[in-house]
C-alpha cells in the first residue's frame, strides 16, 4: 500500500475546541461525520482533524501544500494567528508520484521550506534541520545501488542529486517524530483519533 499522506501539525495549541479552529481556519463548512483512527486518512479525501501526544493533527489533501510556497498564503496567516507560540508543520509524503513536502514555523515564522516531486525540487529556502542532518548521515543508497548507477550512466552531478532527493523524502516522516512522540510510520494508527469530517 502507497503511502499518500498530508498533514498539519500544531504542537501543544492553547486552542482546543475543534468547531472554534476550524471556523477560525475558515474550515467550517466541514461537518464531523465519523469518528476513525489514522490509517483512515491515508490518501485522505476529505479533512480529518484530532489530538494526540499534545499535537493538533489535521490531515487534508490540499491543506498543507498552502505552507510550501515563499510567500505567506492566507492559509498560513490563519494558522499563525490562531497558534501564535505553537510549532506549526506541514508534512507531505506522496509515494505515488514520489513527492514529499515539509514546512516547519516557529514562533509565527517559517524557518523552513523545501518540496518536490518525481527527482525535482521545487522549493528549498532555510537553514537544515536537525532531522534533515540526521538522515543526511545515514545511508542513502548501498554501495551496490550507487555502483548501479554509475554502471546506468549517470553522472557524479546526477547521481549526487538522486541522493539528496531521497533524503528529502525521508524527512517529513522523520519530522512526524516531533508532533507524534515516534514516527508515523511507526505510530500505532489505531490509538491515534480523528474525526473524519465532510462537505
Amino acid at each position: 500500500m502507497a503511502w499518500n499522506q498530508y498533514y498539519v501539525f500544531v504542537k501543544n495549541p492553547r486552542q482546543t475546541d475543534l468547531s472554534e479552529i476550524l471556523r477560525a481556519l475558515d474550515l467550517q463548512e466541514y461537518k464531523p461525520s465519523a469518528e476513525v483512527d489514522l490509517y483512515a486518512a491515508n490518501k485522505a479525501k476529505t479533512l480529518f482533524a484530532g489530538f494526540y501526544n499534545g499535537s493538533l493533527l489535521f490531515a487534508h489533501p490540499k491543506l498543507p501544500y498552502a505552507f510550501f510556497g515563499l510567500d505567506t498564503t492566507d492559509t498560513e496567516r490563519r494558522f499563525t494567528t490562531i497558534f501564535p507560540d505553537s510549532d506549526i508543520a506541514a508534512l507531505v509524503i506522496n509515494e505515488s508520484v514520489n513527492g514529499f513536502g515539509y514546512a516547519l514555523i516557529t514562533g509565527g515564522r517559517k524557518i523552513r521550506v523545501k518540496d518536490g516531486a518525481d527527482g525535482e525540487i521545487y522549493h528549498d529556502m532555510g537553514d537544515l534541520l536537525p532531522e534533515e542532518k540526521e538522515v543526511l548521515s545515514e545511508e542513502i543508497y548501498t554501495k551496490e545501488e550507487l555502483e548501479d548507477m554509475k554502471s546506468d550512466g549517470m553522472s557524479k552531478e546526477e547521481i549526487q542529486s538522486r541522493v539528496q532527493f531521497e533524503a528529502s523524502f525521508r524527512v517529513p516522516n522523520r519530522l512526524t517524530r516531533r508532533f507524534l512522540g515516534e514516527t508515523v510510520l511507526k505510530v500505532d494508527g489505531e490509538k491515534v483519533k480523528l474525526t473524519m469530517y465532510s462537505k
